[in-house]
């Protein structure tokens, strides 16, 4: 997200004014091992947001402007080809 797509209320709580990409606020990624998947497309399946496609090679990816980290892909994957990358780093009262 980009400086002048937020506004401040005050000086002190920052507003996003773009709606339409989960960037600003999702932690980590999904990263896939092209090694480990079998392209059997489950993630792509099971994906709430619909943000996950298929690449060139076969291989699926997050779409990254409409990827919310929720996991689902992960839990979902027979292989295990999936993992979750910080993407920024969290606020100590929201570290697991």
């Amino acid at each position: 997200m980009k400086k002048d797509d937020i506004i401040s209320f005050g000086s002190t709580i920052p507003i996003a004014t773009r709606f339409d990409t989960n960037e600003d606020w999702r932690f980590e990624r999904p990263v896939w091992n092209q090694e480990k998947c079998i392209q059997c497309g489950v993630c792509f399946l099971s994906c709430p947001d619909g943000a996950i496609h298929e690449n060139d090679e076969g291989y699926y990816e997050a779409d990254l402007q409409y990827c919310k980290g929720c996991g689902v892909c992960i839990q979902q994957c027979w292989t295990g080809c999936i993992t979750l990358e910080p993407t920024v780093e969290r606020p100590p009262w929201l570290i697991k």
